[in-house]
């Protein structure tokens, strides 16, 4: 399992370096373009959006699969350990239910609701945009799901440890 998620982590990385360097020439040239060949470009600005949202989605799912998003450790650092991966579980089970429902089955209804809109300066379908949520969505299900796996196996470990120092 751990093989499959750092693949999985070396495409989200490979994808996230790759639109960010996309932006960082793309924002390049608009500025070359507006001040330099006074003929501003007019997709640079839509294109960097579109692809702000992307990189920030993917980020995201990222950052739940290497466990560092932002939290709020004041309660979680004064439990014993066993508490302490018990409301580990609980919050992996919370993101769980949040991708699987907003994220996937939402963004999924929202891209197929916009594709027949076109974006204005790229004249893409808009539903390519809002397909960000539904696939950083599976990528945050995969990682809750593997993170409460490992939550599992630690809590056994910490089960046994327990049991063999009461004997």
């Amino acid at each position: 399992m751990r093989d499959v998620k750092k693949s999985v982590d070396r495409v989200i990385e490979f994808l996230t370096c790759t639109l960010f360097l996309l932006m960082v020439a793309v924002a390049s040239w608009q500025v070359l373009s507006r001040f330099i060949l006074k003929n501003p470009s007019t997709f640079t600005e839509e294109l960097l959006r579109y692809s702000l949202i992307w990189l920030a989605m993917l980020a995201a799912a990222y950052v739940v699969g290497k466990n560092e998003h932002i939290a709020i450790t004041f309660l979680r650092d004064r439990l014993i350990e066993e508490s302490r991966i018990k409301l580990d579980i609980l919050i992996q089970s919370i993101f769980l239910l949040f991708s699987a429902i907003i994220m996937v089955y939402g963004g999924a209804k929202a891209a197929s609701l916009t594709m027949a809109q076109i974006s204005p300066a790229l004249h893409v379908p808009m539903g390519f945009v809002y397909l960000a949520l539904p696939v950083s969505g599976v990528f945050i299900l995969f990682y809750s799901t593997t993170n409460i796996l490992e939550l599992l196996h630690k809590k056994k470990k910490v089960t046994v440890i327990k049991q063999r120092n009461a004997s």
